[in-house]
Protein backbone atom coordinates (compact mmCIF):
# COMPACT_ATOMS: atom_id res chain seq x y z
CA UNK A 1 0.00 0.00 0.00
CA UNK A 2 2.91 2.43 1.08
CA UNK A 3 4.28 2.08 -2.97
CA UNK A 4 1.29 2.34 -4.36
CA UNK A 5 0.82 5.52 -2.80
CA UNK A 6 4.52 6.54 -3.17
CA UNK A 7 4.10 5.83 -6.76
CA UNK A 8 0.95 8.23 -6.95
CA UNK A 9 -1.96 6.11 -6.00
CA UNK A 10 -4.79 7.82 -3.89
CA UNK A 11 -5.95 5.08 -2.43
CA UNK A 12 -5.41 1.18 -3.28
CA UNK A 13 -6.22 -2.43 -2.50
CA UNK A 14 -5.03 -5.50 -2.43
CA UNK A 15 -6.80 -8.18 -3.98
CA UNK A 16 -6.34 -10.73 -1.30
CA UNK A 17 -7.81 -8.60 1.45
CA UNK A 18 -11.73 -9.89 0.74
CA UNK A 19 -13.08 -7.50 3.52
CA UNK A 20 -11.55 -4.50 1.41
CA UNK A 21 -12.39 -5.62 -2.03
CA UNK A 22 -15.95 -6.64 -0.24
CA UNK A 23 -16.15 -2.62 0.84
CA UNK A 24 -15.66 -1.40 -3.04
CA UNK A 25 -18.57 -3.75 -4.01
CA UNK A 26 -19.98 -1.85 -7.13
CA UNK A 27 -18.41 1.05 -6.27
CA UNK A 28 -15.99 1.75 -8.94
CA UNK A 29 -15.83 3.29 -12.69
CA UNK A 30 -12.60 1.54 -14.60
CA UNK A 31 -10.43 -1.01 -13.54
CA UNK A 32 -6.85 -1.67 -15.32
CA UNK A 33 -6.04 -5.41 -15.08
CA UNK A 34 -2.70 -5.83 -15.84
CA UNK A 35 -1.99 -9.56 -14.79
CA UNK A 36 -1.02 -11.76 -17.20
CA UNK A 37 -1.06 -14.54 -14.76
CA UNK A 38 -4.63 -16.93 -14.78
CA UNK A 39 -7.19 -15.39 -13.03
CA UNK A 40 -10.70 -14.54 -11.44
CA UNK A 41 -11.80 -11.79 -13.44
CA UNK A 42 -14.97 -11.78 -12.08
CA UNK A 43 -13.64 -10.80 -8.85
CA UNK A 44 -13.04 -7.35 -10.27
CA UNK A 45 -16.02 -7.48 -12.73
CA UNK A 46 -18.36 -7.39 -9.24
CA UNK A 47 -16.42 -4.22 -8.26
CA UNK A 48 -17.95 -2.22 -11.00
CA UNK A 49 -20.75 0.77 -10.82
CA UNK A 50 -23.62 0.78 -13.42
CA UNK A 51 -21.25 1.22 -16.80
CA UNK A 52 -18.26 -0.06 -15.41
CA UNK A 53 -15.38 -1.52 -17.16
CA UNK A 54 -12.50 -3.81 -16.84
CA UNK A 55 -9.71 -3.22 -19.57
CA UNK A 56 -7.22 -6.28 -19.43
CA UNK A 57 -3.84 -5.16 -21.16
CA UNK A 58 -1.94 -8.18 -19.09
CA UNK A 59 -1.53 -11.85 -21.62
CA UNK A 60 -2.13 -14.36 -19.58
CA UNK A 61 -1.10 -17.63 -20.87
CA UNK A 62 -4.59 -19.29 -20.44
CA UNK A 63 -8.36 -18.42 -21.19
CA UNK A 64 -10.37 -16.65 -18.60
CA UNK A 65 -13.43 -17.49 -17.57
CA UNK A 66 -16.34 -14.70 -17.39
CA UNK A 67 -19.34 -15.32 -15.72
CA UNK A 68 -22.57 -13.22 -18.26
CA UNK A 69 -24.35 -12.85 -15.28
CA UNK A 70 -20.90 -10.61 -14.38
CA UNK A 71 -21.44 -8.22 -17.20
CA UNK A 72 -25.10 -8.36 -17.86
CA UNK A 73 -25.54 -7.45 -14.42
CA UNK A 74 -25.26 -3.15 -14.84
CA UNK A 75 -24.39 -3.59 -18.42
CA UNK A 76 -20.40 -3.88 -17.29
CA UNK A 77 -18.13 -3.97 -20.07
CA UNK A 78 -15.25 -6.27 -20.27
CA UNK A 79 -12.36 -5.14 -23.06
CA UNK A 80 -8.72 -5.80 -23.87
CA UNK A 81 -6.28 -3.41 -25.33
CA UNK A 82 -2.60 -4.73 -26.91
CA UNK A 83 0.11 -1.82 -27.00
CA UNK A 84 -0.95 1.17 -28.45
CA UNK A 85 1.07 3.23 -31.05
CA UNK A 86 3.11 6.12 -30.88
CA UNK A 87 0.24 8.65 -30.33
CA UNK A 88 -1.65 6.59 -27.57
CA UNK A 89 1.86 5.75 -25.67
CA UNK A 90 2.56 9.54 -25.62
CA UNK A 91 -1.26 10.14 -24.36
CA UNK A 92 -0.97 7.75 -21.62
CA UNK A 93 2.81 9.02 -20.84
CA UNK A 94 1.33 12.63 -20.89
CA UNK A 95 -1.22 11.66 -18.06
CA UNK A 96 1.14 10.38 -16.07
CA UNK A 97 3.43 13.36 -15.62
CA UNK A 98 0.47 15.47 -15.36
CA UNK A 99 -1.10 13.23 -12.31
CA UNK A 100 2.53 12.05 -11.28
CA UNK A 101 2.12 8.49 -11.76
CA UNK A 102 4.95 6.80 -12.02
CA UNK A 103 6.76 3.16 -11.55
CA UNK A 104 9.52 1.22 -10.13
CA UNK A 105 11.84 -0.90 -12.97
CA UNK A 106 14.70 -3.32 -13.23
CA UNK A 107 16.55 -2.63 -15.95
CA UNK A 108 18.17 -5.57 -17.33
CA UNK A 109 20.16 -6.52 -20.39
CA UNK A 110 18.88 -8.57 -23.36
CA UNK A 111 21.33 -11.60 -22.24
CA UNK A 112 19.42 -11.70 -19.08
CA UNK A 113 16.08 -12.22 -20.09
CA UNK A 114 16.02 -16.15 -19.73
CA UNK A 115 17.04 -15.52 -16.04
CA UNK A 116 14.32 -12.98 -16.03
CA UNK A 117 12.07 -15.26 -16.80
CA UNK A 118 12.73 -18.32 -14.33
CA UNK A 119 12.19 -14.96 -11.43
CA UNK A 120 9.21 -14.07 -12.89
CA UNK A 121 7.70 -17.71 -12.32
CA UNK A 122 9.43 -17.69 -9.28
CA UNK A 123 7.03 -14.77 -8.41
CA UNK A 124 10.66 -12.96 -7.44
CA UNK A 125 10.15 -9.51 -8.93
CA UNK A 126 7.86 -7.25 -7.40
CA UNK A 127 7.32 -4.56 -10.23
CA UNK A 128 8.54 -4.79 -14.15
CA UNK A 129 11.62 -5.79 -15.68
CA UNK A 130 12.74 -3.09 -18.93
CA UNK A 131 15.48 -4.60 -21.13
CA UNK A 132 18.42 -1.68 -22.32
CA UNK A 133 18.16 -2.15 -25.90
CA UNK A 134 22.03 -0.87 -25.98
CA UNK A 135 23.04 -4.17 -24.86
CA UNK A 136 21.93 -5.79 -27.72
CA UNK A 137 24.86 -4.02 -29.31
CA UNK A 138 27.17 -6.27 -26.31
Amino acid sequence: MEDAKRLGADNAVLSTDADTMAKYNRQLHFITNIVSATHDVNVYLNLLRHDGSVVLVGLPNKPLQIGAFNVVTGRRSFAGSNIGGIAETQEMLDFCFKHNITADSEIIDIQEVNTAFERLEKGEVKYRFVIDMASLRS
